[in-house]
């Protein structure tokens, strides 16, 4: 088993994780996790989380959300999120590889999840 899972959230809430961020799992039950989030600790239902064994490596694409108060009207077809940081940032184009502006890492993108896909198709 893993030292640490790590996990993002799964369905569309309000919950002060970062739509398509993947946070430090640092425990489990079998209603909740517990998630490093900033350096704090914060209990999460299970059934709002997706949960991997391994850090993922590639840009998650999130479609903005109708009710985004911190992210730019420009960005209305969505954002990708760095694996690493967690930094949100607007991929120009369709690139398959994208350097993140805040920590300068290169990682793929994941075009091809289906991260929040209901939703997208929503704004389509």
């Amino acid at each position: 088993m893993p030292a640490h899972r790590w996990a993002r959230l799964s369905d569309d809430i309000e919950c002060g994780l970062r739509r398509g961020a993947w946070y430090r799992t640092l425990a489990r039950s079998w209603t909740e996790a517990l998630l490093e989030v900033h350096g704090e600790e914060r209990r999460i239902p299970l059934e709002q989380l997706e949960i991997v064994d391994e850090r993922p490596d590639r840009w998650t694409v999130v479609a903005r959300a109708s009710n985004a108060r911190v992210i730019p009207s420009r960005w209305s077809r969505g954002y990708a999120v760095c694996p690493n940081c967690t930094y949100r940032q607007l991929p120009i184009g369709r690139p398959t590889r994208l350097r993140c502006d805040e920590c300068g890492q290169v990682y793929d993108v994941g075009w091809d999840e289906p991260y929040l896909r209901c939703e997208e198709q929503g704004h389509s």
